[in-house]
C-alpha cells in the first residue's frame, strides 16, 4: 500500500518574505516527499464547504475571513496577513484535513503536508 498522503499547490500562500513563519516548509516537504520517492502522487483537497466550517466556527466568521473584514484583533490572532493566498490556503488546508481524515479511515494511517501552521478554537 501507497502512503496516502494529501498536498496542495495552494498550501504555500504568500505571507511576504519577511514573515517569521516558514511557510515554504510547505512546497519543500512535498518536493522532498516526491524526490525520496516516498510518496508517487498526492492526494488533492478540495477546499472546505462552509457547512463543515460552520461546526468550528460561526457563519459571521467565515464570511469575514471569506470577505477579508476580520477586524485587527483576530488577524493579530491569527498571525497571518489575510490576504487572498491565506484565505485559499485555510479553505484548502481544512479541506485537507477532512480528506486526510478519510483516507485514514480508510486506509489506516493517511497524512497531510499543510498541518503546524493554525491551533484550532471556534470563532464566532
Amino acid at each position: 500500500m501507497d502512503l496516502p498522503v494529501v498536498n496542495h499547490k495552494d498550501y504555500f500562500a504568500k505571507i511576504g518574505d519577511d514573515h517569521k513563519f516558514p511557510i515554504n516548509k510547505f512546497g519543500e516537504l512535498a518536493n522532498y516527499l516526491i524526490k525520496e520517492k516516498i510518496v508517487k502522487k498526492f492526494h488533492t483537497p478540495y477546499p472546505c464547504s462552509d457547512e463543515t466550517l460552520k461546526k468550528a466556527h460561526s457563519e459571521k466568521y467565515i464570511e469575514n475571513v471569506k470577505n477579508k473584514t476580520l477586524d485587527e484583533i483576530t488577524i493579530k490572532k491569527i498571525g497571518f496577513p489575510l490576504v487572498d493566498s491565506v484565505v485559499q490556503r485555510s479553505l484548502v488546508a481544512t479541506g485537507g484535513t477532512v480528506l486526510t481524515s478519510k483516507l485514514a479511515i480508510k486506509n489506516g494511517v493517511a497524512c497531510n503536508t499543510a498541518g503546524g501552521s493554525h491551533h484550532a478554537n471556534f470563532e464566532s
